[in-house]
């Protein structure tokens, strides 16, 4: 009876993976029709996962889609890999280079205009498709897969979620961890662990941002050498993938208790967050949610950030939309987005917190429930 449930389950499992899929495609070409193209070859390995379900990577083979049929052109290295994890996809084997079997191959299936990823395909690739495909007129795109994937289905956000209560609790263990005299590099190390333990795919980027005192003024630092001191803060930048789907918060750890100087540079971004997840709802415009936290910190401070207020999490831990001054997009529901306000001070430090959460239709479901309490994240 265990055995027959189990294989129901799978079934039905099987059945909602290729109906997603099925679904992906269909809003795919459509796009294709809008776009007056006969076909679109996807190289990026995140787009690819999304069409699909196939977790190629960039040197793993094209996927080609037309009007009415789906191929996945691969090397032997992948292709009992590729049958095994796609259903609705011919997959056909090359042994040569790819840009010569695939000017063979769109003579056969009668491709005339070929759409491509202008920001994945390289132009080696591309000289060699035009030197063998010379019939076929090559149409550069600008995120034409990464449109769809900004707007999240059901399964998605599920993992997202997923992804996120992760690094909630690596944030709560390592808090009980930092004391004084450990590294950055200890104590990324610790972060790191605890993640892998904890069953995710992995990291969702490298290294672990772990910037003590001075250092967490620069927004990218990485983990160095330096230790941990009493009066000291710490930031940490991280997150992970759960079936390929990230997390990515930032928290502040204070050793010893802040000084006024801290609390109230904390307190400002602090408010920064809650003002631009008061401002998100589907249909506001990304860029004006920016500009709005941004003034609010710069009529207090010098040291106001000067990056995007947040961006799109899923595939990649960096993808639409983007919350930025310089962003032309309205949010829409589903959108999965990060708001990150920080101050940044040369020589002093930095304070950045970071959340995800969902576009709603009203307002804004936040994800993310590591402690900002300035008291809870006090050693």
């Amino acid at each position: 009876m265990v055995d027959q449930r189990k294989k129901k389950l799978k079934t039905i499992a099987s059945k909602d993976h290729a109906d997603v899929h099925a679904k992906r495609l269909r809003q795919f070409r459509q796009k294709l029709k809008e776009n007056n193209l006969d076909s679109f070859i996807v190289g990026s390995p995140q787009n690819k996962f999304y069409l699909t379900g196939w977790k190629g990577d960039v040197e793993s083979g094209w996927v080609l889609i037309t009007l009415s049929r789906n191929y996945i052109l691969t090397d032997s290295r992948y292709t009992q890999q590729v049958t095994l994890e796609t259903k609705v996809f011919e997959v056909t084997e090359y042994d040569n280079q790819i840009e010569k079997f695939f000017g063979d191959f769109v003579r056969k299936v009668g491709v005339k205009s070929v759409g491509f990823e202008s920001q994945h395909l390289s132009v080696s690739s591309f000289q060699k498709l035009k030197k063998f495909c010379q019939k076929v007129k090559f149409v550069p795109t600008d995120n034409f897969v990464e449109e769809l994937r900004s707007i999240k289905d059901e399964g998605e956000i599920k993992n997202i979620k997923k992804a996120v209560k992760i690094a909630d609790k690596t944030f709560e263990y390592i808090l009980n961890k930092v004391k004084p005299g450990m590294t950055e590099k200890e104590v990324a190390w610790e972060m790191e662990q605890y993640i892998k333990n904890s069953g995710a795919d992995g990291l969702a980027w490298e290294p672990i941002i772990v910037a003590v005192g001075a250092n967490s003024s620069m927004a990218h630092w990485g983990a160095g050498d330096r230790e941990i001191k009493n009066k000291d803060t710490v930031l940490l930048d991280f997150g992970c993938i759960w079936r390929g789907y990230c997390s990515d918060i930032t928290r502040i750890i204070f050793v010893g208790q802040p000084t006024d100087l801290q609390k109230r540079i904390y307190d400002m971004v602090l408010i920064a967050g809650l003002l631009g997840e008061s401002l998100i709802s589907r249909g506001k415009e990304a860029s004006l949610i920016d500009k709005t936290v941004k003034s609010f910190l710069e009529n207090q401070t010098k040291h106001s950030y000067r990056h995007g207020l947040g961006h799109g999490v899923g595939l990649e831990v960096h993808e639409l939309p983007k919350l930025s001054t310089q962003s032309k997009s309205k949010l829409e529901e589903n959108n999965t987005v990060t708001i990150e306000p920080g101050i940044y001070i040369p020589g002093w430090g930095g304070i950045r917190l970071e959340d995800i959460g969902v576009v709603k239709r009203d307002g804004f479901e936040l994800l993310t429930k590591a402690p900002k309490n300035i008291s809870e994240v006090t050693i």
